[in-house]
């Protein structure tokens, strides 16, 4: 059986999509950019900020920098501090962007924050609210909507792919998911982890798996396209949130606490964030602490994501 275990990097990605669309058969892949076609300004990231921010990555890796530059523009303006954006590599990661002290804050998803916890004892500060109003978020498994599979347990056999390996949405509860419906992955055919949630979708779209794990906003904003199918969707679980590095003084820390709390998004500092409706924190923030996290830590340590 041949197993993939290795995330593609995102030029692969582009390789793979461009080769389909050359082929006999005209795959769907989806554009999850508003202006694709128009040039793409990056934002202007001070390298030499006092405090960075590094951040898990979500959707296409240029709006991911645009939305968390504009929240560090933000914050910049409403505490007086000078932020920058840390871009993590493939080489360096957000979780090790804050244990050594390349970044001050992340945005990241549960397992960026479970493992840098482990790792350095660095803190949760916020969490993120979704549209609804909630501080809590599901995973998604979605197939093409022509596809004959109608269970997770029909998944047996089959190709999947896995958002980041240190996804909370793209891999730990997808993982829980499948351990509830009696599968391994050694049950698939095959796996990927594509690296991010917009190629996990794009890998399904274009009929290049069978299934795929993504975050249940995005999920059923291609669903309710008709695009994708939801097969699955999990128990609601801690969202996303924004963490600090241990080494970032407590006064700072807290400063930075109470100011995202009084982010409105909606509201006055719309015009400030770029598309903030696309993350997962689209209605701003609720203070947070580790003990709330400790159910989703259980299970990272039963599925190797933690070290015990």
């Amino acid at each position: 059986m041949s197993m993939s275990r290795r995330s593609l990097p995102f030029i692969a990605w582009l390789s793979v999509f461009f080769l389909v669309a050359c082929g006999a058969k005209p795959d769907l892949v989806v554009n999850l950019s508003e202006n694709l076609e128009q040039d793409v300004v990056w934002p202007k990231i001070n390298n030499s900020a006092d405090w960075q921010i590094a951040f898990d990555p979500r959707l296409e890796p240029k709006d991911d920098v645009r939305q968390v530059a504009s929240l560090a523009g933000w914050l910049e303006k409403q505490s007086g501090l000078s932020f920058g954006v840390y871009i993590p590599t493939a080489n360096i990661s957000v979780v090790d962007s804050i244990c050594t002290g390349k970044a001050a804050f992340a945005v990241v998803g549960t397992v960026s924050y479970l493992q840098a916890h482990q790792q350095c004892d660095a803190h949760i500060l916020v969490r993120g609210l979704n549209a609804e109003g909630s501080d809590t978020y599901r995973a998604a498994i979605i197939v093409a909507p022509d596809s004959p599979l109608q269970t997770i347990t029909d998944l047996k056999g089959h190709s999947f792919a896995f958002g980041a390996i240190n996804s909370t949405q793209g891999n730990l509860i997808p993982r829980l998911m499948l351990e509830h419906a009696g599968l391994t992955l050694e049950d698939f055919r095959n796996y990927i982890y594509t690296g991010s949630h917009a190629a996990t979708a794009n890998a399904v779209t274009s009929h290049h798996v069978d299934a795929g794990a993504l975050q249940d906003t995005l999920a059923m904003a291609l669903a309710k396209r008709g695009l994708v199918r939801i097969l699955a969707l999990s128990e609601p679980y801690p969202s996303s949130g924004i963490i600090v590095a241990p080494n970032v003084p407590a006064t700072i820390s807290s400063l930075i606490q109470e100011t995202l709390l009084k982010l409105d998004p909606t509201g006055k500092d719309a015009s400030a964030l770029y598309e903030w409706w696309r993350t997962e924190m689209p209605l701003g923030f609720v203070r947070a602490s580790d003990e709330e996290y400790e159910d989703l830590r259980k299970i990272a340590l039963i599925i190797g994501i933690l070290s015990p």
